[in-house]
Parts: C-alpha cells; structure tokens; sequence
C-alpha cells in the first residue's frame, strides 16, 4: 500500500473545497444545502484519523516549525469560521485546511494520551500505591506550607477566578424573552439575521470595502483599513500585528545578537525605549508621525506628489506594531543567545549555511522565547486601549467593553459580559495552543548550562547596507514616539499642525527661547495640585499592591519550588501566571459584576463596595487588581531566587530545630532579597502604569483614581495643552521605569525583560 503523504492531505482538503464552491450551483433548497455543508465538515474531520491510520507519519508536521505553526493557525481559523457562519471564499480556505487540520489534532492528541498513559505506568511504580502517595503528600504538608498553600490558592481563587466566573455566569443572562445563549448568539451570529441592528460586531459585507481612499482634487491619501465589525477587527488587528511584530522583532534580535558592529550597544538601547510605557501620549507622537503633516506624509509627498494620512483601523494597527514588538525582540535576543553554538556548528559541517542555517537549526532552538513575546504582543493587542482611544476608533472589542463599564447606569449589560467572555476565551485558546505548540518538542541542548562562546560575526558589504540602512532607521523610528513623549514634554517637539500661505506644516523640533519656556509643562505637572493628587493615589496604592504580590509570589514561589506533589504545585504556578494570558478588560469587568453583586447583599453595611453607589471605595479595586495583574512578573522573580537556594540549606536548619517559617524568612529570604526586590520595582512599575482597571474604575470615584486615569482625561482636555502636559505625565513615568531598571540590571544582576509563557 503507497505510503500516505502530506500532498495527499491538501488534495483532499482540495477536493472538499471544490465541492463546497459547486454547492450553490446545484440549486438545492437551503436546509439541504446546510445539510450537504456539515457533512463536508464533518467528512474532513474525520479524514484526519483516517490517515493516521493509514500510517501517516506524524513527526513530518512535530518537527516541523512551518506546519506546526500552519496547524495552530488553521485551528483558529476554522474555528471561527464555524462559529461566525462565514460562507464563500473564507469558508472554502476553512475546507481546504480541515483535514490538515483534523490530521494534526489526532496526532496531537493520539501522543498526549500516549504520554499520560506512560506517565501514569512510571508513577504507579514509582509511588506504591494511592495510600502510599497520600501519606507522602501529607508529610509535606507541615503547618507553614499549608499556610502558604491556602493563602496562595485562596487570593487568587477570590480575586480571579471569582470574577472570571462572574464574567461567566453573568454573560448568560438573557434580554427579555430571550435564551440563555441569545448573548452569544447576539455577538456571533447577529449578522445572520436580515436588517441586523448587531453589524458593530460582524459585518462581512461593509459598505466601505476600500482600506485605502485617494481624494484626487487634495492629492491626499487616506489609509484607514475596513471596518468588519468589533470582533472581526480585533482579530484582524491582532493577528497583524503578532505577524509583523514578530518578524521586526526577530530579525532585529538576530542582528543584535549574531553580528558585531559599530553603534550596536547604541541600536540595543533605542530597541528597548518602546517598551517604557506612556499611556495615550506616546500612541498620540505615532498618530503626529502618520498624519497629514508628518515627516512620513511629507516623504511620501516628496516621491509621489501626494499627501499620505492614516486613521482609525489603519492607525491603530501600525501604533500597536511600533509599541509591542521590542517584546518579541527581547526574548528572541534572549533564545538567540542561549543557543549552543556547537549545534550551528555541525550543521555548518553537514553543509547547511546562511537562510538554510537559520531555518533549520537557530530559529526553531529559539522558538520557545519568540513564542513566548509573540502571544504576549498578541494578548496585549486584543486588550489594547490607548491606541483606539487616540485615533478614536471605537469598533473593537476592547474600546466594546471598556465603554459598556463607563457607560453603566447601575448594571454592565450581559452582552458586553458575553463580549468579555469571547476576549478571554480568543487569548486563552491563543496561548494555550501555542503553549502546547512549544511543548511538542524538546529544545534542550546537550551543552546546555556551559560555557561558550558567542557567535558573533563581522558585518560585509551587504551587512552593513542591511543594518545602516535598515535595521538601524527602523530602529530610530519605533524608539521615536517615547523620545518624542519626553521632547514634547520639554516643548521642544510642537505637536500641533500650522497652516502658513494654505500649506500643512509638519512637525516643528525646536528648542525653547528661554528656560521657562522649555520647563513649562513639566513644571505644570510636578506643580499642578490635581496630578499630584494622582500621582500620590498612584504611589500608595502601587506600594500596597506590591508588598501584597511580595507576599503571595514567596507563598507562590516557595510552594512551587520545594512541593513534590506536581500535579499542586503545577496547579498554583499556573493560577499565578494566569494574570498574563487574561486581558485586564476581562478582570475589570469581572471585579465590577463582583463588587456590584457584594455591595447589593447588604447595602447598608457593603454598599461602599457598589460601584454605581455615590460613595464607592475605588481604591479598594486599584489595590486589589494591581496585585493580581502584575503578580506573575513579581512571583517569576522570586521563584528563580528559591530556585537558586539549595533544599539541604534549609533541612540542615530545620534538623538544629528551626520552624519552616523561620527558615522561610530567616535561612532562605536574606539569600533572595535580590530576587525579591527586583521583582518587587518590576511589579511596582507595571502596577504604577496599568490602563485597564485604572481607567475604567477611576472615572467611577474620580479622587481616588491613579495617574494613568488622568493622562487619558487630561489627553481629551487640558485646554488646549492636553497632549504636552500628558507628555509631561508619561516623562514622569519613563523616568520611574528608567530609575527602576538601572537598578534590577545593575544593582541586582537581573535581565529586564518580558516574561515567557
């Protein structure tokens, strides 16, 4: 029998395709024409097994970076595809893919049973018994570790998933004469039905379907992008902006870390000045950058004789690209690195060189840290608010639920809770797809944890035109909006556009007549009673936060790390980087239904709690949420400080008659104060400049709102001055973030860095 290959999986998905086009032309009545549809889906999911059967080998798409990765996103795409009915062309790529598709799933799942059922063999051996396992599970558990335990699970337990949850249950209430899924249905198949007042959130059939306009008489291009309804948009922008930010950000890592020239300490810095977080102000320089009289329009006008100007979907994209990919640049430098230089150096031995090298050896020995940034920019750019807020773009599903809590007179709508509930559930199958993606091989490699020497290589003709000329502008660019947050600041940089004779001036860069004149805005900002209101709220509540995150990252951190019992220790570690695959949008929306629902129980005594009450205690859910939100970058760091700490360390304490507590705090912590406390300024940071909870609770109880709350209120107004005092506000914070860098880099030792998944 002719061994099955992978052609004849895309012949058949062919053929599926075929067939679904030619539907239509066989004038069959609707129902049997749905009928015939699902058995084509049907037949293509089950041709999957089939070949498996018929002894595909499976490890041609395991061990293939490009099919592996074809196969995750093939499953989001059918999967919508279904879900939303999306019929014609769309729908024929879904049938094309599906037994791909189906053939990677079964493969998938036929080795993870596989695996469990191997693992299950060796603990049943290994362990004795269930009665042997139980008095061992026991023995760990002294009265510190149970403390630890339970503290851990149950703050995390309360504070998220509780509100997730709530977000849940609260997604199916049914509108009036409604079912419990016409929230969902709303959403997702609102554009089914004739004459739907739904389209916000699927529209396939736009009335503008040109992404670009040319209005002659002006000489002005518009670059606006296509407006297919919230939820389409936002994964559109997504998927966009997780492509080409990962591909900016490993080909500029890979320069960076396997090549060797001037100024590349200098372009290694500039990589990184995107990641200081300006909220509104730094996507405001961006929407300065791509307007009608920026540098960009005016190049483009000096080639081509037209204006270029980007807007709505088209901006908002192109912001989130320039914000979010150093954070794939950051770990791909970090994968580059840690690759052995010996496994680059066999294969060069077996020939392999150049693009084939870096296909086949370095990038897939790397694949885990590029991952790891890309669903992280693929996350943060579902929940991203600042960039629409700036270009004032409101159909997507961000700008959706963020204006459902605003705009709520007592209650949230169920159907912006159904709406919150699709946003967890896209980041959610995103990361755990590629986490599973990244699990299905292994890159350890055999000198791993020696010493090497780094391969860098000198730069040729060609090189260097690459990396001066390209690298090394593209570079510049991106760093520009957060330099141009601390120019505007200092009114150096003039964000408004002049009209002179009836022509558009660009940007003005000058530096100010006098010293007044150039400490104007940040003299309004560190003098203005308001923002030091702000500043101060930002400070106490970031400050509490994080000597909460302390504590539970050492419960978390220390469970993880000394508990045998995997299955509870993967359990804790998992609900604690939880927070970083779950849209702040989400958790907002979870602790609002949760404190309205806590403060309704007795209004008298918990009405304090009710956000719709007059007398609402935001900073109780500042707190609170700061902690959760950013506990993963505090519990990261303290658990690689226990990991360092040997376990005899502590047994030979404790054996002299010291309690586990003692050893905790008094053995262990001095040796991890380092971890602890570069943690704790990480933490401190990304709690000072958190966007989601600040702005949507702080518009509730406006004096006890943080600063990021009023850099947006400030932004809309500000008389006139609203973008440069904001720019004000966000130097303040670059230099918070600079301060604190510098010190976990050069005080105690640590990467500064994104965390993987």
């Amino acid at each position: 029998m002719r061994e099955i290959r992978l052609l004849d999986v895309f012949i058949f998905g062919l053929i599926l395709s075929l067939v679904y086009i030619a539907l239509p032309d066989l004038n069959l009545p609707k129902s049997d024409e749905i009928i015939l549809e699902a058995g084509l889906w049907i037949i293509g999911l089950a041709l999957g097994p089939l070949f498996l059967y018929k002894g595909f080998d499976f490890r041609r798409i395991k061990f293939s970076s490009s099919l592996s990765f074809l196969s995750i996103i093939s499953f989001l795409y059918i999967f919508f595809i279904i879900v939303l009915y999306i019929q014609g062309v769309p729908a024929a790529l879904g049938m094309f893919l599906t037994p791909f598709l189906s053939l990677s799933l079964s493969g998938f799942l036929y080795e993870w049973f596989k695996r469990r059922k191997i693992a299950r063999e060796v603990s049943r051996r290994v362990s004795g018994g269930f009665t042997r396992r139980l008095k061992s599970t026991i023995s760990q558990l002294d009265r510190t570790m149970w403390f630890f335990l339970i503290f851990g699970f149950v703050y995390l337990f309360i504070f998220l998933i509780i509100p997730i949850l709530s977000v849940l249950i609260y997604a199916f209430i049914p509108p009036v004469g409604g079912e419990w899924w016409s929230n969902f249905e709303t959403i997702l198949r609102g554009h089914l039905r004739p004459q739907s007042p739904t389209l916000t959130y699927v529209n396939l059939n736009p009335l503008d379907k040109d992404a670009v306009k040319i209005v002659e008489p002006l000489k002005l291009v518009i670059l606006k992008g296509v407006d297919y309804g919230s939820l389409l948009n936002s994964l559109l922008v997504s998927a966009i902006v997780t492509l080409i930010a990962t591909v900016l950000g490993v080909i500029v890592a890979f320069a960076l870390a396997r090549y060797d020239f001037r100024g590349k300490m200098l372009l290694r810095i500039l990589a990184m000045v995107p990641l200081f977080v300006t909220p509104f102000v730094n996507s405001y320089v961006i929407r300065l950058l791509w307007g009608e009289g920026g540098p960009i329009s005016q190049l483009v006008k000096y080639f081509t004789g037209y204006t270029l100007r980007v807007e709505g979907l088209a901006g908002v994209t192109i912001s989130q690209i320039m914000t979010f990919y150093p954070i794939v640049y950051l770990n791909a430098y970090a994968s580059f690195l840690n690759v052995d230089p010996s496994t680059e150096e066999q294969a060069e031995n077996l020939g392999a060189k150049g693009l084939k090298l870096f296909l086949n050896v370095t990038l897939p020995l790397a694949l885990p840290g590029i991952v790891a940034g890309s669903i992280i920019v693929f996350i943060f750019s579902l929940e991203d608010l600042a960039a629409p807020i700036v270009f004032n773009y409101k159909n997507l599903i961000s700008y959706q639920i963020y204006d459902g809590i605003i705009n709520a007179r007592g209650a949230v709508s169920p159907e912006k809770a159904a709406l919150g509930l699709i946003l967890l559930f896209i980041s959610l199958t995103g990361f755990l797809a590629i986490r599973n993606y990244v699990g299905m091989r292994s890159y350890a490699m055999i000198s791993r944890g020696g010493r090497w020497q780094k391969r860098e290589h000198k730069l040729g003709v060609l090189g260097s035109i690459a990396v001066y000329l390209g690298i090394f502008p593209l570079i510049l660019f991106t760093a520009f909006p957060q330099i141009g947050v601390v120019l505007m600041s200092f009114n150096i940089l003039q964000p408004y556009v002049k009209i002179e004779a009836g022509q558009v001036q660009g940007l003005v860069l000058q530096l100010p007549s006098s010293l007044d004149e150039l400490t104007t805005y940040m003299s309004k900002a560190l003098t203005d009673p308001n923002i030091l209101n702000y500043l101060k709220n930002t400070f106490v509540y970031a400050s509490i936060s994080v000597v909460l995150a302390v504590f539970i990252a050492i419960s978390v951190g220390y469970s993880v790390s000394r508990l045998k019992i995997k299955w509870l220790s993967n359990l804790l570690d998992s609900l604690a980087t939880a927070p970083l695959a779950i849209p702040g949008l989400v958790v907002a929306l979870g602790y609002y239904i949760l404190f309205s629902f806590i403060g309704e129980l007795n209004p008298s005594l918990l009405g304090f709690l009710h956000p719709a009450n007059p007398g609402f205690q935001a900073w109780i859910v500042f707190i609170i949420a700061f902690s959760v939100r950013r506990l993963p970058y505090v519990v990261r760091s303290v658990f690689a400080g226990f990991q360092q700490v040997h376990e005899n360390l502590e047994e030979a304490a404790m054996n002299l008659g010291a309690s586990r507590m003692k050893v905790v705090f008094g053995v262990i912590f001095p040796f991890i104060i380092g971890y602890v406390l570069s943690g704790a300024l990480l933490g401190f940071i990304y709690m000072s400049t958190e966007v989601s909870t600040s702005i949507t609770f702080g518009g509730i109880n406006e004096n006890q709102a943080p600063l990021t709350y009023y850099m947006r209120q400030y932004y809309s107004g500000g008389a006139g001055v609203g973008p440069q005092v904001t720019a004000a506000m966000g130097t303040i914070l670059i230099l918070l973030q600079l301060v604190a860098v510098l010190i976990v880099v050069y005080v105690f030792k640590q990467r500064y860095a994104f965390i993987g998944v």
